[in-house]
């Protein structure tokens, strides 16, 4: 796994976050590349160039503007966490802002590059905003490999920005570069629903996953949700649907809701207050369970990804189940999700050595590990 990123006199030393052994993640791509090549040998023909840079995955982008002072913006904890480690790694100075969401946004910008988002909906919602705040005409450059590219991408760039024009393909990744339009979308910010068999109206925020409608692994886990417990986390919560049933099934338990995505924690607040005496749950915007004591709740409930970004990986899961190990208090109870072909038992008997099965359907299989 290379460390060593060197393009045009640049070199720098980057790593992911977390770390992980699998030799084919590395911690930029070729739209990285690009940007720090074409992009920014344009920007600096410009004097005094205020840079925004959003949905830097690993700090790539930070590290490679860092003499520029950019404003830098991610929804994702882990995502300032590798930035902040890459910096550091590079001796690197931090950017002058690092904010969590678009919508803090308080200094004048003259240009902006952006990773396209996986996404669209937040995409749509980050264009959005920069027609609104930001001077008709401001240069935005989109960056993307060809397959992470979907055929609607055309129609949303077209919808937002104009005089779009994309770069060459360089290493199966291009620059969509574009100005910003006083054009404004109609649609809300939010997404409210209510799913099938679910008493509560859900609200998301754009970066949530499965915008209006319930994944079918979370609609399996709300039949299946334990009772007689006191202190629970519902670990990557999403909009905290789980959350909610954990409150309903154990009301006088509190109840710690943990995503490493903003939007995530914004979209589970809004919806625990909106049903849920706030003296009964905690927000938390965290790598996993870093800031939680060791053996200090008696329930986890999770529902692992087993992707970041566009890679698809098993180190988030693996990261899940060990802090949730060192979280559990003895006989504590880890309750997993997830699909069939993932093998959870395997690594959870690893880590416990009690697995049982508690529900499966033809794709997915609910798993407790009991702390010993």
């Amino acid at each position: 796994m290379s460390e060593t990123l060197s393009l045009d006199g640049l070199q720098l030393r980057l790593r992911r976050f977390p770390d992980t052994q699998q030799s084919d993640l590395i911690a930029w791509d070729a739209a990285d590349e690009l940007l720090l090549t074409q992009a920014l040998e344009e920007l600096m023909q410009q004097e005094q160039s205020q840079l925004l840079i959003l949905n830097d995955s690993f700090g790539a982008l930070a590290c490679g503007t860092a003499k520029l002072s950019p404003i830098w913006v991610n929804d994702s904890f882990v995502a300032h966490q590798g930035t902040r480690l890459n910096l550091d790694l590079n001796a690197l100075p931090s950017p002058k802002q690092m904010l969590k969401d678009i919508d803090e946004l308080t200094q004048p910008v003259d240009c902006v590059w952006m990773k396209l988002p996986r996404n669209l909906r937040y995409l749509e919602y980050q264009l959005d905003y920069l027609n609104s705040h930001l001077p008709e005409g401001t240069p935005v450059v989109i960056a993307a490999r060809l397959k992470e590219m979907p055929t609607t991408l055309k129609g949303i760039t077209e919808a937002y920005l104009d005089e779009i024009t994309p770069s060459r393909i360089r290493k199966k990744a291009r620059l969509l570069v574009g100005k910003t339009t006083s054009r404004r979308s109609q649609k809300p910010l939010t997404l409210s629903w209510k799913a099938d068999g679910c008493p509560w109206e859900l609200k998301n925020y754009p970066n949530v996953f499965s915008g209006q409608r319930l994944d079918i692994a979370a609609h399996l886990m709300l039949s299946h949700i334990p009772q007689g417990h006191n202190n629970i986390i519902d670990l990557g919560c999403g909009n905290g649907v789980l959350s909610l049933a954990a409150a309903k099934a154990n009301p006088e338990a509190t109840i710690h809701a943990v995503d490493e995505s903003w939007h995530a924690i914004k979209s589970c607040g809004d919806n625990l207050s909106a049903s849920v005496a706030k003296s009964q749950f905690q927000l938390h915007w965290d790598d996993c369970l870093t800031e939680f004591e060791p053996e200090s709740v008696d329930l986890i409930l999770c529902n692992p990804p087993f992707h970041q970004q566009s890679s698809v990986t098993d180190h988030i899961a693996w990261q899940m189940f060990r802090d949730a190990k060192r979280t559990l208090e003895s006989g504590g109870r880890l309750r997993v999700i997830g699909n069939r072909h993932l093998g959870y038992h395997i690594k959870l008997n690893r880590l416990f050595g009690k697995v049982e099965t508690v529900a499966a359907n033809a794709k997915f299989v609910i798993l407790d590990a009991i702390k010993r």
